[in-house]
């Protein structure tokens, strides 16, 4: 291997963890190449020195043994005082305070080295030195130990690890009574310094004669006798029992007069040497009659006087009110100011013995109130309070005004908002504050309201009086030449036009008069006309009506009687079939006033058409099976069943298989007469079976027929096997606005409704009649409430229900006979689309006008 003879030096840098900080070893050779390469192991394992001091730190005069780990050779050592030495192993006493360096060199043959320790010994300030001993620190239970500090710390704390309570004292004795090792630790500051020494195990503490007491009744209800035992050999005993008595027996009898809480002491001597064993509140001896108290009133509106008094009073007592307030008296009386709940208690003692009694109940305290009223003029105001009463009184009205006394009156010259306050003073030494606001608004003017303001003459119209304050009389002019004294006058107007209104108010010192111009507006109702041309022919009779009706706001409404309608001013109409038929124009004016007129269109029925079709059974139950017959001299024709299906077969046979009302229609063509469409509308009717059923609850129940009944089977006696319990069935008359009770043998029609009573929950049968009416039904209703139904075979919406008065009815209320009680009203145009309606249950209806309701052809 080459060397390299330039590189004399070698540093070898070890850094370990010692007890002097840490260790820097240097290693020192010439021929290093030999030594290091040749003998790598040798080196490494004999070569690493390192030394060890103890103790480490310490105060003046501190004497330190170093020793060193590592072969034999020659050492030098330099202690960091300029001390040095030349042993292996030697001992340097420090006398001077500080932080040493010190060094060992060491030598062997051509190798080395240096171990180096930074701050390695600590010799502290003699002035900041501080320790303890004890004597004696072993012996036998009890051991009583004179502890003595060296040094001058102050802040001084001793623990003695027996479970004891801590002292302060510079050098105290202190006694171990119970075997075993302790570790006492002393606390300390000095020089601004804080620290601590304990000691492990330094005081060992053996079995010895263990001396102890107990008391035969350790608590009870004075006045109590006990005997005191005593455990253990002693020479000599002293007892203090705590009451200011004392005793030299062994095991003395002692009686404690008063309740309380009592600590015992027992001094005894073993071979001259004194020891003490105290128990604190070792005895407890409560009182044969505990201390009470009582306290009225406990509820009331403040300033409260609430009196106190003690019951079996003891050697000292205190009162707690509940409001952090206090008294010592055997009878109190106590002044509550503020509202709140307070829960009072009594603290009572006897000889240390002190227990606390909790109230009843709390005493429950109400702020005053203010209470306002209005005085005779605008302004004035009665001020009072729910305070106790024959108390001083004293109010501020923030206004720069007082006064006193209970029930004061006062007037505001200003506006504005106004902090009202009472302060109450009490009898027993305490107020009551209460305040309220007041808002003073500004002399009101002299006015009147009106509901409604516009409407249909004669229009009614409520008047209702604004007045600042009552007046010595009044007068109302209505503009029409009518007058009225009344405070709030209910007046009509007879005829159209606007009305200015007075009032005028006379008060004891002034007269004022409201006067509101064109306030009140009664319209004008229009008084409908039309034309109509032709007004009777043969079916199916095209008529063109026209609206010749003047001064109003062009909206109108026909009614053709047939279930349809139409809006235009002029509009032609196809009637399809024979019958007469109620026209009815309704027009609306100003304030959306309306009137009606009605004519009749007279349909006649056609000469015998050479084409015409037939079928049967046309009425029943679905699913409905028809035989249709075709007759005429047809060349050509197609049948529409009216269920979107048709054939060209001239005598079909079909099948309706669900409910409805079916219009067939036959399309018919020969070579003379050309081709013609013979219409029968609603001329099949299959109905669903739970629609031949009438459902009656129990109660109540509003009902009718969706269909026309078979003949004989179609009066009020389908209800005869009916248990109505004794009630009558009602049905209503809207033109006199009563109650009738329908015969036996009164007829029952789909546009009807009854009232009837069930026992209990039935099905009524009804029988379809197999021919419907030759005509679609029909009936007149009032202005007002009508009792109705509708013809139908399923459920539909009330704007379908009622199409025939579509614009002329307010309202619809049905009845739920399950929950016997009306439904929500279904008002017209809003929800009464979505809204369905049963035809076999009746309705109230609210008409705005007398009208002809058409129903359809079942």
């Amino acid at each position: 291997m080459q060397s390299n003879r330039g590189f004399r030096l070698f540093f070898l840098i070890l850094v370990s963890a010692s007890i002097c900080s840490f260790t820097i070893s240097i290693i020192y050779a010439d021929d290093l190449e030999e030594n290091i390469f040749n003998d790598t192991g040798n080196l490494s394992a004999e070569w690493v020195v390192d030394f060890a001091a103890s103790p480490f730190e310490g105060y003046p005069p501190l004497c330190v043994q170093f020793t060193v780990s590592g072969p034999d050779g020659e050492y030098v050592w330099d202690f960091g005082d300029r001390a040095t030495s030349y042993a292996k192993n030697p001992v340097h006493c420090y006398k001077q305070k500080g932080s040493y360096w010190v060094k060992l060199k060491y030598y062997y043959g051509t190798i080395a080295g240096e171990v180096s320790k930074p701050d390695c010994v600590k010799v502290g300030d003699p002035e900041m030195f501080v320790d303890f001993f004890a004597e004696p620190s072993v012996g036998p239970a009890p051991l009583t130990t004179q502890f003595t500090v060296i040094g001058n710390p102050t802040n001084i704390i001793w623990h003695f690890g027996d479970g004891s309570e801590d002292t302060t004292e510079l050098n105290p004795m202190h006694q171990f009574r119970e075997p075993g090792n302790y570790s006492p630790t002393l606390t300390y500051c000095i020089s601004g310094s804080c620290n601590k020494i304990s000691k492990f195990n330094y005081i060992e503490v053996s079995p010895g004669n263990k001396v102890d007491f107990l008391a035969e009744r350790q608590n009870g209800t004075a006045p109590v006798c006990t005997r005191f035992i005593v455990y253990g050999e002693a020479d000599s005993f002293k007892w203090d029992f705590g009451d200011g008595t004392t005793s030299f027996e062994k095991s003395p009898v002692h009686c404690y007069p008063e309740p309380g809480i009592y600590s015992v002491s027992m001094t005894y001597t073993v071979d001259g040497a004194p020891y003490t064993i105290t128990k604190n509140r070792f005895l407890k001896y409560v009182p044969a009659w505990a201390p009470d108290f009582t306290y009225n009133p406990t509820m009331g509106v403040a300033p409260l006087c609430v009196v106190y008094n003690v019951v079996n009073p003891s050697q000292s007592w205190e009162f707690d009110f509940g409001d952090n307030s206090f008294g010592t008296g055997a009878q109190a009386t106590h002044c509550y100011g503020k509202n709140g709940s307070y829960f009072p208690s009594l603290t009572y003692c006897s000889n240390e013995l002190c227990e606390v009694v909790e109230g009843k109940e709390p005493v429950i305290v109400h702020q005053p109130r203010i209470l306002i009223s209005q005085g005779t003029v605008p302004n004035e105001y009665k001020f009072s309070t729910d305070a106790p009463e024959r108390l001083v009184y004293s109010w501020d009205f923030d206004d720069g005004a007082r006064a006193d006394g209970p029930s004061p009156t006062h007037r505001y010259e200003t506006e504005g908002t106004f902090r009202v306050s009472l302060v109450v003073t009490g009898t027993c030494g305490c107020n009551a504050v209460t305040t309220k606001e007041l808002k003073i608004k500004p002399k009101e003017n002299l006015d009147f309201s009106a509901t409604p303001l516009a409407g249909c003459a004669p229009h009614c119209v409520q008047f209702n009086e604004l007045s600042p304050e009552i007046p010595l009389s009044r007068i109302w002019d209505f503009g029409d030449g009518e007058t009225s004294t009344e405070k709030n006058p209910f007046h009509c107007f007879r005829f159209p036009g606007q009305y200015t209104i007075s009032l005028t108010d006379v008060f004891p010192n002034v007269t004022e008069k409201e006067v509101k111009e064109n306030y009140i507006t009664a319209h004008a109702i229009p008084n409908p006309s039309f034309t109509m041309f032709p007004p009777h022919g043969d079916a199916p009779l095209t008529v063109k009506f026209t609206d010749t009706t003047i001064g109003y706001s062009e909206k109108r409404y026909w009614n053709f009687g047939d279930g349809t309608s139409g809006s235009e001013k002029t509009v032609e109409h196809r009637f399809d079939e024979p019958g007469d038929y109620n026209v009815t124009l309704t027009v609306w004016g100003a304030g959306d006033c309306y009137g009606t007129k009605s004519q009749v269109i007279h349909v006649l029925k056609k000469e015998d058409s050479p084409f015409d079709f037939s079928g049967l059974p046309r009425r029943g139950q679905a699913p409905l099976c028809t035989s249709y017959k075709v007759t005429g001299q047809i060349q050509q024709s197609e049948l529409e069943f009216g269920d979107g299906q048709k054939t060209n077969e001239r005598n079909p046979f079909h099948c309706y298989n669900t409910a409805g009302i079916y219009s067939p229609v036959l399309h018919a063509c020969d070579s003379v007469t050309g081709c013609e469409d013979i219409k029968k509308p609603a001329y099949v009717v299959a109905v669903s079976p739970y629609y031949l059923n009438i459902t009656l609850f129990r109660g109540w129940n509003l009902v009718s027929v969706p269909i026309t009944l078979e003949p004989g089977y179609d009066s009020m006696d389908i209800l005869s096997g009916v248990d109505t319990a004794g009630h009558s069935i009602f049905s209503w008359n809207s033109s006199t606005g009563s109650w009738i009770r329908p015969a036996i043998t009164d007829q029952v029609s789909p546009l009807s409704a009854f009232f009837v009573y069930s026992s209990d929950m039935v099905q009524v049968p009804i029988r379809m009649s197999d021919e419907g009416p030759e005509y679609n039904l029909t009936r007149y209703l009032d202005a007002g409430w009508n009792l109705v139904s509708f013809a139908d075979v399923m459920m539909v919406s009330a704007d379908e229900a009622f199409r025939s008065v579509q614009e002329l009815w307010s309202y619809v209320i049905g009845f739920d006979a399950e929950k016997q009680r009306y439904g929500v009203p279904i008002t017209n145009g809003v929800l009464s689309r979505d809204t369905s309606l049963d035809p076999r249950q009746g309705y109230w209806i609210f008409m705005n006008a007398t009208a002809r309701m058409v129903g359809k052809q079942l």
